[in-house]
């Protein structure tokens, strides 16, 4: 389109909307419609016939009624017999005043009297204390701190420090009995109710005057703008004049209504029996909506009104109570609700709309509109050339400036009766259309292409289309698919690419950025893949058909939960972490929400207007809301501790609380006085000693604790209202649990002793157990060693002498003089030898102790013997200080030494034979040496020889006491037999490292 083309289309589309806008008039306010109003009746166990209420200083809301005094944290309403643990005089109660220095005055219905609560102190003051007698309709102070009081009986003043109140009356132009309420107002005039008129004074020190109109008048209330007003208790109420002197100015209107209220915006609240009505600050004459039992009011008969910190109006009926709330979402004011509206940005600001039997509109935030066209609507799409679009079940038609369609395009045959699903810009000035069911098609100089003869594009209708400045187009369909048309290139996405938001219901393309939003979530593009956006505790954003971008960066998300709002800066952290679950705001029907986002048709169901007004499609309203200037709630909630459950048992908050002994498991109350949307206030506690961190328990208002020890704790809570804003000061409790008998110190150390005791006994159990298995063990073993040594004593031994005995008898026989006698001689001599060696095995059989001490000495005797037998020489060697060795493994040492030196004799053939001791500080070695021909290399391969066991039993040896055994041997150059065995399994003491070393300095000291 030229550019001539786009500023006439442009400015025909402002033209239509001016005109529309001039030609249709402002539609009258439902102001209560702005409101959310929530109801409390008896059913909801809500206080009934609310005479007054107030809110005190901590935050809760206290609530008059005649059948008790009540009073109301946003979650539930308490009633109260008795305030900090004082009692009322009596459960009529009629009138409060909630100072904002804390406490609570209370006025009583049935006998009179006044009760001031404050800091765990009570005072009552009755007709003894001064006060005239009967009802208490109304309890104010002045600005001088003085407290005054409207009974039945007349007037009184209680001033500040003083114990008794004192009667006004007659001496002050006052009537003696029945007032009903004081005012005190901006300028410091008073203001009395009296039974016949009001009365007021300029200062304390001036009498009272009767004030215009004479009559009687109640129900005395201060407007914003300082002007006074007074009901006359029938059905009218008054704009006050100062006195009588005043007459009768025609700017005091007379209004329709028992009673009547402001709020701090100027807007006027009419009581009337039957219901409430509200009228706009600058419109007090102006009608306003009414709200009726009907309509959802709590009962007929409104007589009570507050507008707490926060905001909020509450109205005290007969039959309940009535909270109103600013809403942050506006509806539009019209009389008429829609049905299943499609919407499209306006010119400027606002949006056009259209309904599947209503006509197309024009609407803006204050509901001006228009009516260009009567015709039913299914679609609407604004192209970036401000041109409107509309579609149906048989047509397209693009929009002119005379408020009529400047073209029609009847849909195919094929799609005829099926209505048009979204509209979207081609690259080339065409228009691509979803039509249900028969699918996508080019629409392009009025002829109608199926999927615009793209190859490669799904068959199916997609559910929602976008196109951006970079003129590429993108269709959303069902089954988590994508398809990106690029001129005549097109790229199909799905759950391959990331993409998992089942069938998709909004696309929205920002900055050459785009977002898809679906049944199962919202994902971003970042131009190769698809990342699934996921909020805190795993939200997934579902049904998501409405999508938008502020010029601030936030990201705005229309779905089946309601409105989200996301931050830039975490929209930032999402795309650098993708798994990063963003925090956001979420907007639903606390905020004034009613309904849902479309999930099917029409959609989106969110634009952003020309002005950056967001503006919401349901299935029968449109609302708006302004992402620059939200309402925000700036009140931190107070938060207290309200108890301590222990079974059945429930513990006031009282300072140096002390639970029963048993309490080792527990429930915290705590509460949070915050009455606008006590549904999103959220929690955070933790209990010293026991929490390690600050615990989350979301809007949950208790804390459990199980397996609590004795011991002093201290609860800790701390609350945020729906906008975040966090409480400065925690809420604690201390409380002790005292020790059972089981759990004091005595206890526990009678049970350490106990258990001693018993280990001990234990213990010696187990050493005695030990000592006789060991015994037992030694006395089997020395059995089987005194079994074997008389065995060789009676069979071998005894055989040995008896072959001796014959071989001397033989030797006799010898001639002395021969050759063979003195060999027969030696030969019996050492047999006597192998018996006296077979004897010394018999006493080693039946001794433990000669291996611990005589190592040494025995192998001395055993390589002389072997000497005398082989023609080879024998040294032993010991170095080292020698030690006492363990019983065991000195007789695995000598057998080792025994079994060495045995076949270095008999096998090595050597010439010298050397056994040498070392006795080190770490560890013990025996080493047996030769230089005989060698061992054969099979042996010293295998490490045996066939039929023989004597190397396998000296490894056998040397494994039982921990040591290593190493053969060495080369033919002609010897063998070396070497073990080394560690000290600790060998000696029997413990040696002094470095005691040989000092001994061998010390000698060499001395020899020097």
């Amino acid at each position: 389109m030229s550019a001539p083309s786009l500023l006439c289309s442009v400015l025909c589309s402002l033209a239509l909307w001016s005109a529309q806008a001039q030609a249709e008039p402002t539609a009258r306010p439902r102001l209560l419609e702005q409101y959310t109003h929530t109801a409390w009746g008896a059913i909801e166990n809500g206080p009934v016939d609310v005479l007054a209420l107030a809110q005190g200083a901590d935050g809760w809301l206290w609530l008059a009624a005649s059948t008790g005094l009540f009073r109301f944290d946003g979650k539930r309403y308490e009633r109260m017999d008795s305030v900090e643990g004082h009692s009322l005089l009596s459960s009529n109660v009629m009138a409060l005043y909630a100072p904002p220095e804390g406490g609570l005055w209370v006025g009583y219905r049935m006998g009179g009297g006044v009760s001031y609560f404050h800091q765990g102190q009570v005072q009552h003051y009755t007709e003894s204390q001064g006060l005239p007698g009967g009802t208490v309709s109304h309890i104010a102070r002045a600005p001088d701190g003085s407290i005054w009081a409207a009974t039945r009986d007349g007037l009184a003043r209680l001033a500040a420090g003083a114990r008794r109140f004192d009667a006004i009356g007659a001496a002050a132009g006052l009537p003696s009995r029945r007032a009903r309420q004081i005012l005190f107002d901006r300028s410091g005039r008073q203001w009395v109710a009296m039974q016949g008129g009001v009365y007021s004074r300029a200062g304390a020190d001036a009498s009272f005057r009767p004030a215009w109109p004479r009559g009687d008048l109640a129900n005395l209330v201060e407007a914003p703008d300082g002007s006074v007003w007074a009901g006359d208790t029938v059905d009218s109420y008054y704009k006050m004049a100062p006195d009588a002197s005043s007459g009768k100015p025609a700017a005091h209107p007379a209004l329709l209504a028992n009673n009547l209220h402001f709020d701090r915006d100027g807007g006027m609240w009419l009581f009337r029996t039957g219901g409430v009505e509200r009228r706009a600050a600058g419109h007090l004459n102006e009608p306003g909506q009414v709200l009726t039992p009907e309509r959802g009011l709590s009962g007929g008969l409104p007589q009570s009104f507050l507008q707490d910190r926060e905001g909020n109006v509450w109205i005290g009926t007969a039959a309940g109570v009535d909270r109103f709330r600013r809403n942050r979402l506006q509806s539009l004011p019209l009389s008429a609700d829609f049905d299943h509206p499609a919407i499209a940005p306006g010119p400027g600001g606002g949006v056009w709309t259209g309904e599947r039997v209503g006509p197309l509109r024009a609407l803006a935030s204050d509901g001006q509109r228009g009516l260009p066209l009567k015709q039913a609507v299914s679609a609407l799409y604004r192209d970036p050339d401000g041109v409107l679009w509309a579609g149906n079940q048989n047509e397209v038609w693009r929009m002119g400036g005379n408020g009529q369609p400047a073209a029609r395009y009847p849909l195919p045959p094929e799609a005829q009766g099926y209505e048009v699903q979204a509209m979207a810009r081609a690259r080339d000035g065409g228009l691509w259309v979803s039509v249900v069911r028969a699918g996508l098609y080019l629409l392009k100089n009025g002829v109608w292409t199926g999927n615009g003869a793209l190859p490669g594009l799904p068959g199916r209708f997609p559910h929602a289309l976008a196109s951006g400045a970079d003129g590429m187009v993108w269709a959303g369909y069902i089954r988590s698919q994508i398809a990106r048309i690029d001129g005549q290139r097109v790229t199909l996405f799905n759950g391959d690419q990331g993409l998992e938001t089942g069938p998709v219901l909004s696309l929205h393309q920002h900055d050459g950025q785009l977002w898809a939003g679906g049944e199962r979530g919202v994902a971003w593009f970042d131009g190769k893949r698809f990342t699934m956006l996921r909020g805190r505790k795993g939200e997934p954003f579902r049904g998501v058909s409405g999508i938008a971008r502020t010029s601030g960066g936030e990201l705005w998300l229309f779905g089946a939960d309601g409105l989200s709002r996301i931050d830039p800066a975490e929209l930032a952290r999402f795309k650098q972490q993708p798994d990063y679950e963003v925090d956001f705001e979420r907007f639903d029907a606390h905020d004034g929400l009613t309904g849902a986002a479309s999930q099917l048709r029409p959609m989106p169901s969110m634009v952003q207007s020309d002005d950056g007004l967001l503006w919401l499609a349901t299935a029968n309203q449109i609302s708006w809301i302004d992402p620059s200037h939200i309402a925000r709630n700036r009140v931190p909630p107070p938060v207290m501790v309200l108890g301590v459950a222990v079974g059945d048992r429930h513990y006031a908050p009282l300072p140096g609380l002390v639970l029963p002994k048993s309490a080792n498991s527990l429930r915290i109350d705590f509460t949070a006085l915050s009455l606008s949307i006590p549904e999103r206030v959220r929690f955070r506690y933790r209990l010293d000693g026991v929490d390690l961190d600050w615990q989350d328990p979301g809007t949950r208002r208790q804390a459990f604790y199980t397996n609590l020890e004795a011991g002093s704790y201290r609860f800790r809570v701390m609350a945020a209202n729906e906008d975040g804003v966090w409480n400065e000061r925690e809420a604690g409790l201390d409380f002790t649990i005292p020790p059972t008998f089981a759990q004091t110190a005595w206890f526990k150390a009678l049970c350490a002793l106990v258990l001693v005791v018993v280990l001990s006994l234990l213990y010696r159990l187990r050493v005695r157990q030990v000592t006789r298995q060991l015994q037992q063990r030694i006395e089997a073993r020395a059995d089987e060693r005194e079994r074997i040594a008389r065995a060789l004593h009676d069979t071998f031994l005894q055989s040995v002498q008896g072959l001796m005995l014959r071989f001397q008898t033989l030797l006799k026989r010898l001639p002395s003089d021969g050759e063979a006698r003195p060999l027969a001689e030696k030969i019996l001599n050492q047999a006597d030898q192998v018996l006296i060696e077979g004897r010394n095995q018999v006493s080693g059989l039946r001794s433990l102790h000669r291996y611990a001490t005589d190592l040494q000495r025995m192998f001395g005797e055993l390589g002389q013997s072997l000497r005398e037998e082989h023609a080879a020489g024998f040294a032993l060697i010991v170095t080292g200080q020698p030690a006492r060795l363990h019983e065991a493994a000195g007789e695995h040492l000598y057998g080792i030494g025994r079994e060495a030196l045995l076949n270095a004799f008999r096998h090595a053939n050597a010439e010298r034979i050397e056994l040498e001791l070392g006795y080190g500080d770490d560890e013990l070695t025996l080493q047996v040496r030769d230089n005989g021909g060698g061992m054969d290399p099979q042996v010293l391969r295998t490490g045996a020889r066939p039929g023989h066991w004597g190397l396998t039993g000296m490894r056998e040896r040397a494994a039982q006491i921990g040591g290593e055994l190493e053969l060495w041997s080369q033919p002609g150059m010897g063998t070396a037999v070497r073990l080394k065995a560690p000290a600790a399994r060998v000696y029997s003491h413990k040696r002094r490292p470095g005691a040989l070393r000092r001994v061998q300095e010390w000698l060499s000291k001395d020899a020097a």
